[in-house]
């Protein structure tokens, strides 16, 4: 998916000159193309991730179309008063891009993991997420987001754990992985969990939903939920305020009968040891096979 978004962004430097890219330090390898042919359209701030977002503003205001790059650790935590007073406030359309959100930076330790990032901007007016699980739903992604005038944030996880699907999305609206017709259950998951949900959905014969835009998530997104009793929900972030919070909130709006959700996501609490990413993972109960054996808990029951 790296590879892909370096493509996005050199093909968005080559059909736009004001089209332009601010780091914060990070993400060599992913700028190493751009770097290569579009010199002036791509900015090093360095480790100023504030003043970046500031500056970026700036040259939106000028008439530049800024893309702001950082670890969602950074980008968008450390730098959300910024967002929000520069960006948001305003309204200006500045392309956030968090990576390695979730646990993905494993061995650095509580620093640069971010599980909080989707609760953080939810909040804020005005602001769209989207949270791809690979290259066909980043493509639809990065389709939507540059209809939208106004700011937006891309995150991108662990990208080495895309589901094998017929599927191809060509929205960012939500889609079905896996499908399983007769069964009252639903696994829906977002960007990284996408892959682990759509094994599960095989293996025990369950539906899966994949959900790349996060905010809005409308009525209409939810209509495809219909007939079922029990969602099932798997992220990479903590439990409040991400995928699992939001369809709460928007089939409680929409009415008629509610189904019962369920969660499996980041437990409210900090690393205590550095490891793999599939160790980090299960200190909160979601490695793989801890995974795999919850889901088959939860639909028995």
């Amino acid at each position: 998916m790296r590879e892909l978004l370096s493509d996005l962004i050199v093909g968005m430097a080559r059909e736009d000159d004001d089209f332009i890219v601010l780091s914060g330090d990070h993400g060599y390898t992913l700028f190493d193309a751009i770097r290569a042919e579009r010199p002036r359209q791509f900015l090093n701030v360095g480790v100023m991730e504030q003043a970046m977002v500031g500056i970026a503003a700036g040259l939106c205001r000028q008439g530049y179309k800024p893309l702001v790059y950082g670890l969602a650790a950074f980008v968008p935590i450390r730098v959300l008063e910024q967002i929000k007073l520069d960006v948001c406030y305003p309204g200006l359309p500045i392309t956030f891009i968090g990576d390695g959100a979730g646990l993905v930076y494993s061995t650095l330790g509580v620093s640069h993991q971010c599980g909080e990032d989707l609760a953080a901007l939810r909040a804020l007016p005005r602001m769209r997420i989207y949270s791809p699980c690979g290259d066909a739903e980043l493509r639809a992604c990065w389709k939507d987001l540059q209809r939208h005038d106004g700011p937006r944030y891309l995150r991108i996880g662990k990208s080495d754990r895309v589901p094998g699907t017929a599927a191809v999305p060509t929205t960012a609206a939500p889609y079905f992985t896996h499908s399983a017709p007769g069964s009252r259950c639903c696994l829906v998951a977002h960007g990284s969990m996408v892959g682990i949900a759509t094994e599960a959905g095989r293996r025990l014969q369950t539906p899966v939903l994949s959900v790349p835009r996060v905010k809005p998530l409308s009525q209409e997104d939810c209509a495809v939920l219909e007939g079922f009793r029990d969602l099932i929900v798997l992220e990479e972030h903590v439990r409040a305020g991400g995928l699992a919070s939001t369809l709460a909130e928007t089939l409680c709006e929409r009415g008629g009968a509610i189904p019962r959700i369920r969660v499996i996501a980041l437990e409210e609490k900090f690393a205590e040891h550095c490891g793999s990413y599939q160790y980090a993972l299960s200190e909160h109960g979601m490695a793989d096979d801890q995974i795999m054996v919850r889901v088959a808990s939860l639909l028995e029951s």
